[in-house]
């Protein structure tokens, strides 16, 4: 009865390990054959963080613009990246908060333009084009919780919200405006922006629903033109590998999960755990 007994509680554990392995909210896996090159004006990139040192920047420089199939229309603004390189073999954390819309390498599947701060981690300016590149992606360690701006030139009768500071990128943003039982979804600019075409005057809520699907909700009380607001919460990014710590999230840190590898799979841990499980459940039988 005890061995039994045993069994069930080591089951029970392996299982709420493998849970949490599963949390993290994006795919992790490992991504070869990337290249990158490198510009030297960063700020005002296209996903509306303006000066990078600023109130809506990362607060560093370690930042690439992303060729249109990683830039997905916007879609993968603020992700953050773990780029691994064989000149050098360091690797470094990046968050990407521009496009690179040229007509040359940026045109590749996986392609970065990157800072020549993080440049410099991977390889030397003079190679130019930095190849066979791996990376995959990782959770932004940003301080405090998620925040949100209204644009310039927002009003009682349209605006635009742009949601920073995430350790996640964003899938949703919707509004229901004061007297309505719904929430409405808006739309994503290229440029980063969620359009609200239909304001009304007076208080409105807005839910930010990030890519795992986890809700943050924030009550604004009126439409006003580059209005701040901090959130009372961030989003989880428990079971991710390499998720940064300290100042800056990381950013730009060679060793912020530069040695973690290719990340598990979900349905082999599960397998593997299973086997170990059985293994042990037959050594105590006997």
């Amino acid at each position: 009865m005890k061995t039994f007994v045993l069994f069930v509680i080591l089951l029970c554990l392996t299982f709420l390990s493998i849970s949490k392995s599963e949390t993290c909210p994006f795919s992790q896996s490992l991504v070869s054959g990337a290249s990158a090159t490198y510009y030297t004006d960063p700020n005002a990139g296209n996903c509306g963080y303006e000066n990078l040192m600023g109130p809506l920047g990362p607060g560093n420089l370690f930042i690439a613009a992303l060729g249109p199939n990683l830039y997905n229309n916007g879609k993968n603004c603020g992700q953050c990246f773990n780029i691994s390189s064989p000149y050098t073999n360091r690797s470094v954390v990046i968050m990407a908060t521009d496009s690179c819309p040229d007509s040359g390498y940026c045109q590749r599947s996986s392609h970065f333009d990157l800072s020549t701060q993080a440049f410099d981690v991977l390889g030397a300016q003079s190679i130019g084009v930095l190849e066979g590149l791996t990376y995959y992606k990782v959770p932004c360690g940003v301080n405090g919780n998620v925040k949100i701006m209204m644009k310039d030139g927002s009003n009682d009768y349209w605006t635009a919200f742009l949601i920073y500071n995430s350790k996640v990128t964003i899938k949703d943003v919707s509004v229901k405006i004061t007297g309505k039982s719904t929430y409405t979804s808006l739309t994503q600019s290229s440029y980063n922006y969620w359009i609200s075409p239909n304001m009304v005057p007076g208080s409105f809520d807005v839910r930010i629903e990030s890519v795992g699907g986890e809700f943050i909700y924030i009550t604004i009380p009126k439409v006003e033109s580059r209005k701040q607001y901090e959130t009372s919460s961030q989003f989880s990014v428990d079971g991710c590998v390499g998720t940064p710590s300290g100042p800056s999230g990381g950013l730009g840190s060679p060793s912020t999960g530069a040695s973690i590898g290719t990340p598990s799979d979900a349905s082999s841990l599960t397998l593997y755990a299973l086997f170990s499980l059985t293994i042990l459940f037959l050594v105590m039988l006997n």
